[in-house]
């Protein structure tokens, strides 16, 4: 049973939200084979998983990214720096956005900056969002410290229950409310919104990924419980 207090919680706050970002310096300058690619995204952002056995990458999410346009195809199975920027996108946009969004949105970039030789590349172009977004990452927290306050004020001193579901009631209309503001900005990039049957399109494909994402979680922890059986 969860022992936590709400004041509990003010105290793991900045442990909770201090994420894992791959600096514009980390990321390799050499192509990269598949494996090498999983495994780069996996060191860099395992602090971001909420259950160690979840996968940062892997390569059916890889080859479900370029089936639905969303990632160029490799260069005789190897992966450019450009590659692994596309990727850092998608693994932050799509736990918000569609698949069919992200590919709409990446479109642009991709046809003007990905291995070209326009005069931003993809590098200049990460460089900058990635500065951007360390300067407000720093109002975020300020924001959550606040709505962490105002939560604290509701309901009975002691009822730490009710207290934290405010908390998070407050925080998902922020995300609710973002969610709605980014998808809209995404639809008037558009020459015309996106139509209902390629959002249903869109949710088939990310049902296909998850799916598939499940059935390989399933066989790897068949073949290492298979292993540790048989050490025993």
């Amino acid at each position: 049973m969860n022992t936590n207090t709400f004041n509990d919680i003010k105290e793991k706050i900045t442990e909770w939200i201090r994420l894992d970002y791959i600096y514009p310096e980390d990321i390799p300058t050499i192509e990269l084979y598949m494996d090498q690619v999983t495994t780069f995204m996996d060191k860099q952002l395992s602090g971001n998983k909420r259950h160690d056995e979840d996968k940062i990458l892997t390569k059916t999410m890889i080859n479900n990214y370029s089936k639905n346009d969303l990632l160029p195809p490799s260069d005789k199975k190897k992966y450019s720096k450009d590659h692994i920027i596309l990727l850092i996108y998608i693994y932050y946009m799509k736990n918000f956005l569609s698949i069919n969004d992200i590919e709409r949105l990446l479109k642009p970039m991709t046809e003007t900056h990905f291995q070209t030789s326009s005069e931003i590349t993809m590098s200049d172009i990460y460089a900058d969002i990635f500065s951007l977004e360390q300067q407000y990452g720093v109002k975020v927290r300020e924001s959550i410290n606040d709505v962490y306050e105002i939560a604290a004020t509701q309901f009975a001193t002691n009822d730490d229950y009710l207290k934290t579901f405010a908390m998070i009631s407050m925080l998902s209309y922020d995300i609710y409310a973002k969610k709605q503001l980014v998808e809209k900005m995404v639809d008037s990039l558009l020459e015309k919104p996106i139509s209902k049957a390629e959002q249903k399109e869109a949710a088939k494909a990310e049902s296909k990924e998850a799916k598939a994402l499940a059935r390989q979680q399933e066989k790897e922890a068949k073949a290492k419980k298979n292993g540790t059986a048989s050490q025993n």
